[in-house]
């Protein structure tokens, strides 16, 4: 079904000349919203849709170039890694004030899978590898990602691949630390030192494993902490977390050791690939 057949009242739009009709909304986040679509010769895509005008023009001096710098960067980790969401095209239209980022569509989120009971072993120990072989290539790559969690890790045949590189940034080494202004991520998925400014590469550790304990407890472990205010409080303070007793060992392991408080104490991801439960078959 291509963009002459009844789909008529759907909105169009176009990308460097390229036509596109907008089919049904996929997710929205704060920064932008996205989309099913689909192209002339009826291809399905998803686009992902920056909506400027929403903002000040204070703001958009900071907005329009963190939306090509977002691009940018997705389009280059995604020829070096299978596990990066390819990227199609994109455009920014300053007549319409909008930014438009055309991807490959997914099968969905790995939240999708997530419906507040713990995975089966086979399925999470699956994930899991995939995940770290994403904090390895991001790693490589001197990239920090700094908001992974399921609704940014979709399924393409079965492929996870990582998307949302709002927040993402480039480091000069794999050990820097970088001070950022602001506090902002996911609050369930953020590390307890990202709350002090200091983001790195252990902090995207810390998300995995949180996404580890969610894929083995069914929940994260603030889940309960209902209250904002008293969530921040309780990560940020670095309360214990409660690790309920599991039969693998190597899982129990590897989830207490990426959810260290301390970042230093955290395994890289060169050496989570090595650990006994990402190798075990």
């Amino acid at each position: 079904m291509g963009l002459g057949s009844s789909r008529r009242d759907a909105p169009v739009f176009s990308v460097h000349g390229r036509l596109y009709r907008i089919l049904d909304t996929i997710g929205q986040g704060s920064e932008a919203t996205v989309y099913r679509c689909e192209d002339q010769n009826a291809a399905q895509y998803a686009v992902k849709v920056f909506y400027f005008s929403r903002y000040s023009p204070v703001d958009l001096r900071q907005r329009i170039p963190n939306f090509k710098k977002e691009a940018n960067l997705l389009r280059l980790l995604s020829t070096r890694s299978r596990h990066f969401v390819h990227l199609i095209d994109y455009e920014y239209k300053p007549e319409e004030n909008i930014g438009y980022m055309i991807m490959e569509l997914g099968d969905g989120s790995l939240r999708k899978n997530l419906s507040g009971v713990p995975l089966d072993d086979p399925i999470r120990r699956s994930y899991w590898r995939q995940i770290v072989t994403i904090l390895k290539d991001l790693h490589d790559m001197r990239v920090v990602h700094a908001d992974i969690k399921p609704d940014n890790l979709i399924l393409v045949n079965n492929v996870l691949k990582v998307t949302d590189l709002g927040l993402a940034f480039r480091v000069a080494s794999p050990r820097q630390t970088v001070r950022r202004t602001g506090v902002r991520g996911t609050l369930d998925y953020m590390a307890p030192e990202v709350f002090s400014h200091q983001t790195s590469h252990k902090s995207d550790v810390w998300s995995a494993g949180i996404i580890l304990y969610e894929m083995t407890y069914g929940r994260p472990p603030y889940y309960a902490i209902v209250d904002r205010n008293q969530k921040v409080m309780a990560i940020s303070s670095m309360v214990p977390i409660s690790f309920p007793p599991v039969r693998d060992r190597a899982l129990f392991d590897c989830m207490r050791r990426s959810l260290s408080a301390n970042p230093n104490l955290r395994p890289s991801a060169q050496q989570l690939l090595g650990h006994p439960y990402t190798r075990t078959f």
